[in-house]
């Protein structure tokens, strides 16, 4: 990951608010053979003190799910929206173009969990994104939980090193960041998400700037 320490985040609170509001990540292991065997599944924060733990599940009986569960370590990404940056839109004369983007890295280890460990993160799962209150964990049909509980396993993966970027333009000019906010929001799609987080941060970024 780009380490520029202008783009480095290393407050915890302001890096869970991130994982937390895009929970869903890619994570990564080394199977039997070397392999490098890749998923994509939503992760919740299940502790955040002297030590984080991330909370998911995946299908039993796959290449990701069998790799998850043997490897000694395992690489997760959290990736924000982002957006291109375009030499059009600045005053420096000499710019290519660059890319915003807000990222967090992880590397940890796997430790699977049982049952009831995995029914209550599904019920937390649902009951968080769902919403409709008629549609809870608590309205599934009766025997539906208990038959896909064996298919599924939870795994935890306990954070050894976590690493934060967020480039989002706080390196160029105030009016340059500006002229990018401009044009990413008239873009709108993820382009307009990027600059609703750059708009967020301008104060931090630009202090006493109106």
């Amino acid at each position: 990951m780009y380490s520029d320490g202008k783009f480095i985040v290393k407050d915890l609170a302001e890096i869970r608010g991130f994982v937390e509001k895009y929970p869903f990540a890619t994570v990564v292991a080394t199977d039997a053979g070397g392999r490098f065997v890749a998923t994509h599944v939503p992760l919740l924060v299940e502790c955040w003190d002297e030590r984080v733990v991330f909370r998911g599940h995946v299908m039993r009986g796959t290449d990701h799910g069998d790799a998850l569960v043997q490897a000694a370590n395992v690489f997760v990404s959290f990736l924000g929206p982002d957006a291109p940056v375009l030499g059009s839109w600045q005053l420096t004369p000499r710019f290519g173009g660059t890319w915003n983007y807000q990222a967090v890295h992880v590397r940890g280890s796997v430790r699977e969990q049982g049952t009831h460990t995995l029914v209550a993160h599904l019920e937390k799962l649902k009951d968080r994104f769902e919403t409709s209150p008629k549609h809870g964990f608590s309205s599934l049909p009766p025997g539906y939980v208990d038959s896909m509980v064996p298919m599924i396993q939870c795994i935890d993966i306990v954070v050894a090193d976590m690493e934060c970027i967020f480039k989002l333009g706080q390196n160029r000019q105030l009016e340059e960041f500006d002229r990018t906010v401009d044009n990413l929001a008239r873009l709108g799609g993820k382009h307009a998400l990027v600059a609703g987080e750059m708009q967020a941060r301008r104060g931090e970024y630009f202090p006493g700037a109106r």
